[in-house]
């Protein structure tokens, strides 16, 4: 009877650490909490969360640093979790930053075209207007500096790259040095919004960088209407609902 017990609290204990484990490397639940992101997501949405997606960032990061088994990037048009990259202090660690949602607008060697007003292009628009020319870095090149591209690079070096600099008349100081081009150590991704009144997108924290890429949303497994009679809460249409891929050629 005794051992009988100890089997039973003993598989009850694997099973939790398993649950545990499944939830905590592989896969959670995101809770939409409000309607921004209409019409792919709504509040209410719980939508899974595959961390595998791009490779397993490794939790907590203050005692794992960046380590991520695996390493594959972000596609067009994919939907994924990412911690606010626009933070200024370094006490918080990555990973116990803000949750933001966004798909994936442009990736790492893509170039955006930026008109006076902030509205972002993947492609030259055929207008006479004046455009600022930006691209996104890739882990490992040196990209060249102008006055295009200054002040969004000094703010992800600042942010981002472990270094301090700071713009002087259109040029590019870094640790005190000037510089007319710089290596950058990550990926950088534009994430975007569903609703261009969404201001909580890139448009507000710049340039997302790999490692603070979670996961790619995949699946809304349940959604409930808080405004629903309290008797039939669920959506019972949007159950195991696929996330499809956006389609990033248009202005956002």
């Amino acid at each position: 009877m005794f051992k009988s017990a100890l089997r039973l609290i003993f598989s009850i204990l694997v099973a939790g650490i398993l649950v545990w484990g499944i939830r905590f490397f592989g896969c959670s639940i995101v809770e939409i909490p409000e309607d921004g992101e209409r019409p792919v997501f709504m509040a209410g949405d719980r939508v899974a969360l595959n961390k595998w997606s791009y490779g397993i960032r490794l939790s907590p990061m203050k005692w794992l640093d960046k380590a991520r088994l695996g390493d594959a990037r972000v596609g067009l048009g994919e939907w994924v979790a990412f911690n606010d990259p626009s933070m200024h202090d370094d006490s918080i660690f990555i990973d116990e930053r803000n949750i933001f949602i966004g798909y994936c607008y442009a990736v790492p060697g893509d170039t955006l075209w930026v008109d006076r007003c902030g509205n972002i292009f993947r492609y030259m628009p055929p207008s006479g207007r004046p455009f600022k020319k930006v691209r996104l870095p890739q882990k490992g090149e040196f990209v060249g500096i102008t006055p295009d591209n200054v002040y969004w690079y000094n703010s992800m070096i600042n942010l981002h790259e472990g270094l301090c600099s700071e713009v002087v008349s259109d040029s590019l100081y870094v640790s005190g040095q000037l510089v007319t081009s710089f290596r950058f150590m990550h990926d950088y991704y534009w994430m975007s919004s569903a609703n261009c009144e969404n201001q909580l997108d890139s448009r507000t924290f710049g340039f997302v960088p790999d490692i603070y890429i979670i996961g790619r949303l995949t699946r809304v497994l349940y959604s409930f209407d808080d405004a629903a009679p309290w008797y039939n809460p669920f959506r019972w249409d949007r159950m195991m609902m696929k996330v499809g891929c956006e389609k990033p050629d248009i202005r956002r």
